[in-house]
């Protein structure tokens, strides 16, 4: 009890000491370049070396928050041969914005001529977002094309949040809560999608983090744990999947994470 108090009294200021702990702290192999297109969509591409058709993961901000606040884990996402597309809103809670994104990279993807032609595997496709784009990437996890959805920190009791959302996903689940979130308490928010979500489901809980932990410190451990679940999830890599997978799972051994799982073994 003694340690978890040291940790809730640390708050997010130790991330980067934690994210030590993971071995997708670092970028991928590939060099990414970035572009604002379509409508209102700031894309994230891995160019070098030249991969397959890449999945695609959607990215929905928090209230009034910029793209480039979350850029390091965007990035990070991408330089393991993802695409990323971000909607530039700072109210993505619908997730309609998010899907207009998925559905410019659709279009763009058969045109002949666009710069994306043949780039996307419209086949594995994956949502997150912080806070209020996290509640986003849940509300678009309804849609079938969303295979895995990675929420950071969603408020799920009112506002945008359609209650119910988290029994028509599609696809697995990453749940992220902050152990000292005063913003959006997780056991109010969290626990109850935790328990009625309909897919598999990993709920974990960074004990020393606030609700603005992701968008400080290269958005700390959040970034390696969401990089491992999509390059499980949408890549295959079961050493990824190895982070979340059986009751000694890399983040289920770690001080740092408080782990429960319903659906995943």
């Amino acid at each position: 009890m003694k340690r978890l108090a040291l940790l809730a009294a640390l708050a997010f200021f130790s991330a980067p000491a934690l994210a030590q702990e993971s071995p997708y702290d670092s970028r991928g192999p590939y060099t990414v370049k970035q572009i604002q297109a379509g409508p209102g969509c700031h894309i994230f591409r891995p160019i070098k070396p030249t991969p397959s058709p890449s999945p695609v993961i959607l990215w929905g901000n928090g209230t009034n928050t910029m793209v480039a606040r979350y850029a390091p884990m965007i990035v990070q996402w991408s330089s393991y041969g993802f695409i990323v597309a971000a909607a530039m809103t700072g109210n993505a809670g619908s997730g309609d914005e998010m899907l207009a994104c998925l559905d410019f990279l659709g279009q763009e993807n058969v045109r002949e001529g666009s710069v994306f032609k043949g780039a996307a595997d419209l086949s594995r496709v994956g949502a997150s977002g912080h806070s209020q784009g996290a509640m986003g990437a849940i509300m678009a996890g309804r849609d079938l094309r969303i295979k895995t959805t990675a929420p950071i920190q969603p408020p799920t009791r009112g506002g945008r949040y359609e209650p119910g959302a988290e029994t028509k996903q599609h696809g697995p689940m990453l749940l992220l809560s902050g152990g000292v979130d005063t913003i959006v308490d997780p056991i109010r928010n969290h626990k109850p999608v935790f328990e009625t979500a309909t897919v598999p489901i990993v709920w974990a809980t960074l004990l020393a983090a606030g609700h603005n932990a992701p968008v400080v410190q290269d958005s700390g451990p959040y970034r390696p744990a969401t990089t491992a679940w999509f390059i499980w999830q949408l890549q295959g890599d079961e050493k990824a999947g190895a982070m979340f997978k059986g009751a000694a799972c890399g983040y289920c051994t770690s001080e740092a994470w408080t782990v429960l799982k319903r659906g995943v073994e």
